[in-house]
């Protein structure tokens, strides 16, 4: 059960990103963030790679990675933008859908299939979301499905779930061609350099129309206090070190067992976020997001338990 604990590890740090994103986010642009953070952990990744000697790549490794690359610039745009506007303990529990939609995505990629009783978790984990989005103004069974839908934040983190279980089968893709670091080290680099090309180009473009460069965008041409720099230093140093914690850890996971059982334990940092989402955010309804969220926990872990 080695990649059981080396999932946990990656469900910690999975869990610390997604609250230093949140906290750094509300100073720092999401383009600037993303790119600060990843090209930090691809110099991590990489340099530990050089380190240890470059692998043998295999056939299907330039595929894996541009894919990767593509979907991940999506998903960390629609991510960013849904954790700067929505509650922390609102948004991040819909990745618990991730391994839900991995039963599919995996079977088709990778051909890895679950146990039939993961159906009993996927109900479970269906049970937590409509408790997580039931408010105290709810008459109707139907209105917190409807809430998934009218609140943009919550909806878009339920595509990025979707997107990033396609995601993770080209994670694992890139491993079995590389090894637990390189390829992960070059898909972050390059992520990093694009999110960065499209941080200048928005910034560029603004200055082209004539519209103020200030407000939330840091690193303007008329903000350069330290403190800026100073918070852009530290987001992408914790950050990066996060990510690579992460990534060692679920990768060596993945030659261990298939994507779906992995990504069930990593998701339990969901229940990490919301906790500290209500407590350190101070975000409303408590008791209901995180019964909800534990709910959603529960059913992962029977995906896993039950194989």
């Amino acid at each position: 059960m080695f990649w059981a604990v080396l999932s946990g590890i990656g469900a910690g740090a999975d869990a610390a990103y997604y609250i230093v994103n949140k906290k750094f986010l509300q100073i720092l642009e999401p383009d600037l963030l993303a790119a600060a953070g990843f090209l930090c952990a691809g110099v991590c990744l990489l340099g530990i790679s050089l380190l240890q000697g470059m692998p043998v790549l295999g056939p299907d490794f330039n595929f894996a990675v541009i894919a990767d690359c593509v979907l991940n610039i999506i998903g960390t745009t629609i991510a960013f933008r849904a954790l700067r506007s929505t509650d922390l303990s609102l948004a991040v529990p819909m990745l618990a859908f991730t391994p839900l939609f991995l039963i599919g995505t995996a079977a088709l990629i990778l051909h890895e299939i679950p146990s039939p009783v993961g159906i009993i978790g996927i109900v479970i984990i269906a049970i937590g979301s409509y408790v997580l989005n039931t408010a105290e103004g709810h008459t109707r069974l139907t209105d917190p499905f409807r809430a998934m839908v009218t609140n943009h934040g919550v909806f878009s983190m339920l595509v990025v779930a979707f997107l990033y279980a396609v995601v993770i089968n080209f994670d694992k893709m890139v491993v079995q061609n590389s090894d637990t670091v390189f390829g992960s080290g070059l898909v972050f680099s390059l992520l990093g350099s694009a999110f960065m090309v499209l941080f200048l180009l928005k910034r560029y473009r603004k200055r082209a129309t004539g519209q103020d460069a200030t407000g939330a965008t840091p690193l303007a041409a008329n903000d350069r206090a330290a403190g800026t720099w100073q918070d852009l230093a530290a987001a992408s140093f914790i950050v990066g070190i996060f990510l690579t914690i992460e990534t060692i850890a679920v990768n060596q996971a993945y030659l261990l067992q298939i994507v779906p059982y992995v990504s069930a334990i990593k998701r339990t940092s969901i229940l990490i976020t919301v906790v500290y989402g209500t407590l350190v955010f101070r975000e409303k309804e408590h008791l209901r997001r995180v019964s909800g969220a534990g709910l959603m926990v529960l059913g992962v872990a029977l995906i896993l338990l039950f194989p």
